[in-house]
């Protein structure tokens, strides 16, 4: 497949982009004042631009010694990524998960699941594979991805990486602007977005955002859906001081498909060896690609409200003072026959041969979360001995309450139901909900961290951070009868995170750079799985980072290259539905290149490439995986992106083209998920303010296993047939979409 999908790719590049010359020989000016150029916008790196990810100094990422990525909401557009995990898996080495479990879940620089934070508008509100949603991207302004550990900013849980999605939000004299997207494609999935924003005075500005996005899935019964509504309002009556307040609501319900069962090989009539190979004698039958095992009556929805409050005062041009003030409300349900289990053997709930007994996947957990915070900054630039210099202090403070009842069949009997056929499963119902318990737990935090920027001279630069950061931990645990367990307690932890970078200019426009961080969170951020039993100390993750950022031909080429090297030691990761356990140390390295061109006017080209080379390590408390490759992590990742705008007729054409590399699929590595290339392709119609554009997503309907999570796979030990399935990806959709702005 691999092969026939580039020698396919080649020929789109060679007809898309290459024919014919004459036609680049035309004059620009017969259509310059009737279209908006979509494909000059499409790779840019930004790095002339500031990034609040990787500093809040106000550095750009020229200046910043980091690996700082920014997806602005052109490109989103332009790419038509509807979702945050569509953007983000763009970049070298990232791999997306999407997992119902765990839906913002990620693979970057050797390290998955809470070991890389998502924020939301700069704000940390939890551990991301435990909270976080896929959210729709039209309400966003842009995506900022920092690389490696970033505690030093966030606090807890920030090893490899962190995602920070930023909304579109009122700015001052900002003008009067309607922006309207609406789009369909296969298996019914349409997106409608309507966004709004201008000023109510001469001093206070606004922005609306509202979308909704839903589908009936290529997969039987999946039926995501999405609502998302931001909204913000800046009053400034002066230069010196604004006030913002900001509403971000979201109400989804995730995509009800929870994997496809691995079944022997004998028993397979259809192997998909192109997916995954076992060695085990296991595999998934063709047969059961678009089937879904989960019951009629499932959910995994949630409704989230997050308010905040942005005050900002400027006394002077050296000192800015700024204070935000937030609160965040969720509610989160999940039901599901979640486990599936082929039946090769009469043992246990296994009755009879050939099925797919769910008995033991009947699943639910509800959480109740609310968390209030307020985080406080100055930031004040002087001179010392005679160098700039830009220095930033503040404290942070939250608190969060986070209530987690959950429940699993267990008492009641094993009826007919619970087992369904491979290839015409009869849904079913849930049937009663048997709670197992409930698990309320509280985190309050405080911190003080500094960040400053000192510019020695024209060429050299050395950035520092630090943070100190308090938690006290009181985890609670009750049984069904509402009886407190002994598996809970209390904890204090404090520690101190630092960064040391420095930025050394080559030439005005390439920069070397290089950078020491390091990381410390208590068990592993998974907070709210842990018991008595995994009451560890904290760990620690180390990074070492050099890098190149260069800026050539006036801005229209750019590109990075890094290595880092990052240990962690004693890792805490989810290892069954209601439990975490220790995996050893991690402990990766790896290379990072990107690269974007505008070859012409018309003409634009991007590449990334990521090499991972990752491994468990021993420790005092685990030695089982030590030399296996941690699950979900390709060594070789890549993509390959390129636009064509024609002259004399307003058309855009594009294609994009992804490559991710063989990886386990579990941590004992028995299971290898096969490499995959996926190619999508775009043309577009532009006139004026009005966009029309088609698009195909995986041309070439290639088969993948787009993740596993570890504790659905190989769950089917004789005495306990809980789960053994995979995820599989999206085959070939096509989509036709509008977009207007007024």
């Amino acid at each position: 497949m691999i092969d026939k999908s580039a020698s396919l790719l080649i020929g789109v590049i060679f007809v898309a982009f290459l024919f014919p010359l004459n036609v680049l020989a035309q004059s620009e000016e017969q259509i310059v004042e009737e279209i908006v150029v979509v494909g000059e916008l499409i790779g840019e790196l930004g790095l002339s631009q500031p990034s609040s990810a990787g500093s809040r100094l106000g550095l750009t990422l020229l200046e910043t010694p980091a690996t700082v990525e920014t997806i602005s909401s052109s490109i989103i557009r332009a790419r038509g990524y509807q979702q945050i995990s569509d953007a983000v898996a763009s970049l070298p080495g990232v791999v997306s998960g999407e997992s119902p479990a765990a839906p913002s879940t990620f693979s970057m620089r050797g390290f998955t699941r809470s070991q890389i934070t998502v924020l939301r508008d700069g704000l940390w509100v939890g551990p991301a594979n435990m909270v976080m949603r896929p959210q729709n991207t039209f309400n966003l302004d842009r995506i900022e991805v920092l690389r490696g550990p970033s505690s030093v900013l966030n606090g807890q849980g920030a090893v490899a990486g962190t995602i920070n999605a930023i909304s579109r939000s009122a700015e001052a004299e900002q003008s009067q602007s309607v922006d309207v997207l609406a789009s369909y494609g296969r298996y019914d999935s349409y997106q409608l977005g309507v966004g709004a924003g201008g000023a109510l005075s001469d001093s206070t500005w606004y922005r609306v955002d509202v979308s909704q996005r839903e589908s009936s899935g290529y997969v039987d019964r999946m039926d995501p859906e999405s609502f998302n509504a931001t909204a913000s309002v800046l009053f400034q009556p002066s230069e010196q001081f604004s006030i913002k307040l900001s509403a971000d609501y979201l109400d989804d319900d995730l995509a009800d498909y929870w994997g496809t069962p691995l079944v022997p090989t004998s028993a397979a009539r259809r192997p998909m060896n192109d997916v995954i190979s076992t060695r085990t004698g296991e595999t998934i039958d063709a047969r059961s690609r678009f089937r879904n095992y989960n019951v009629a009556d499932s959910r995994a929805e949630s409704d989230q409200l997050f308010l905040r409050a942005d005050l900002t005062w400027m006394p002077n041009e050296r000192f800015t003072l700024k204070n935000t003030t937030y609160k965040f409300d969720a509610d989160r349900e999940w039901l599901n026959a979640e486990g599936y289990v082929y039946c090769n053997a009469v043992v246990d709930v296994c009755t009879q041969t050939g099925v797919i007994q769910r008995y033991y996947g009947y699943f639910f957990v509800f959480h109740d979360q609310d968390l209030i915070g307020n985080r406080l900054t100055g930031q004040y630039d002087f001179d010392v001995s005679g160098m700039d210099n830009r220095l930033l202090i503040g404290t942070e403070i939250t608190d969060l309450d986070f209530e987690r009842a959950r429940g699993f069949r267990r008492s009641a009997p094993l009826a007919p139901g619970d087992a369904v056929d491979l290839f015409s499963p009869v849904p079913g119902r849930y049937g009663p909900e048997e709670l197992r318990g409930v698990s309320p737990t509280d985190i309050q935090t405080f911190a003080v961290f500094a960040e400053d920027a000192l510019q020695i001279n024209d060429r050299l630069s050395v950035i520092t951070a630090v943070r100190y950061e308090e938690l006290e931990l009181d985890r609670k645990n009750f049984d069904a009868a509402g009886v407190q367990e002994a598996s809970g307690f209390e904890r204090d932890f404090n520690w101190i995170s630092w960064r040391l970078g420095s930025v050394f200019k080559l030439t005005d426009n390439v920069v070397l750079y290089a950078q020491y961080s390091d990381a410390k969170d208590p068990v592993n951020a998974n907070i709210f799985l842990v018991n008595a039993g995994e009451d560890f100390d904290l760990t620690d993750a180390e990074q070492w980072e050099i890098g190149l950022k260069a800026v050539f031909s006036e801005g229209k080429a750019e590109a990075t290259l890094a290595y880092y090297d990052i240990e962690r030691d004693d890792v805490l990761e989810r290892i069954g539905l209601d439990s975490a356990g220790s995996v050893g140390g991690r402990e990766s390295r790896g290379i990072e290149i990107s690269a974007t061109i505008a070859a012409n006017d018309y003409w634009r080209i991007g590449a990334n490439a990521a090499y991972t080379d990752a491994e468990f390590k021993r420790s005092a408390n685990f030695v089982n995986f030590a030399g296996n490759t941690p699950p979900n992590v390709p060594e070789l990742t890549g993509n390959l992106w390129s636009s064509l705008r024609l002259t004399g007729v307003p058309i855009e054409l594009g294609a994009a083209l992804r490559f991710v590399d063989d990886r386990y699929g579990d941590s004992a590595n028995n299971i290898t998920l096969k490499s995959y290339l996926l190619l999508d392709a775009y043309a577009s119609w532009t006139h004026k303010n009005l966009r029309v554009s088609a698009r195909i997503s995986n041309v070439t309907d290639e088969d993948y296993a787009s993740w596993a999570d570890v504790f659905y796979l190989q769950q089917n030990d004789p005495g306990f047939l809980y789960a053994n399935q995979l995820l599989l990806g999206s085959p070939r959709t096509y989509e036709l979409s509008f977009e207007a702005s007024f």
